[in-house]
């Protein structure tokens, strides 16, 4: 008997983050609702930047491009927290850029709303910063103390 369970939303986050993981998008997507709002970071220069809608969008515009430019690819997510429909996840990304051989490793924190077992809306947080200097491309602020 399992002393803690886990709320049955953290169950399909982590299935969610799992199907990602190994790359079973169709597995994934089952979790998503078809309403879905994914927001990203206000980050220019980088493809996931801003309001992706639907799981269409997630993934042919946020989740492919990662493993196209990135090899090792892995989004690992090691905390979960549910408050009422809400549920944050935090973890880390990984990878090398294919073109650079630059490495990435940056801190991550989605926050999820789910209803009926599907999310309908993720805020996602992450380290500019650290994409783009993987991408090989200048930051913003970097650009700006430059000039």
């Amino acid at each position: 008997m399992e002393l803690f369970a886990q709320p049955e939303n953290v169950k399909h986050l982590r299935s969610f983050y799992d199907a990602i993981a190994g790359g079973d998008f169709t597995a994934a997507r089952q979790y998503l609702d078809p309403s879905l709002e994914w927001v990203g970071p206000d980050a220019p220069g980088l493809w996931f930047s801003g309001t992706h809608r639907g799981p269409d969008a997630l993934f042919k515009e946020v989740v492919e491009p990662a493993y196209g430019k990135m090899s090792q690819f892995c989004v690992q997510m090691k905390k979960f927290y549910e408050v009422g429909d809400h549920v944050v996840a935090v973890g880390r990304i990984t990878g090398r850029n294919k073109m650079t051989g630059r490495e990435l490793d940056a801190a991550i924190a989605d926050i999820w709303t789910l209803r009926n077992g599907k999310a309908v809306r993720c805020q996602s947080y992450h380290e500019p910063a650290k994409w783009l200097e993987a991408l090989g491309k200048t930051p913003p602020q970097a650009q700006r103390l430059a000039a």
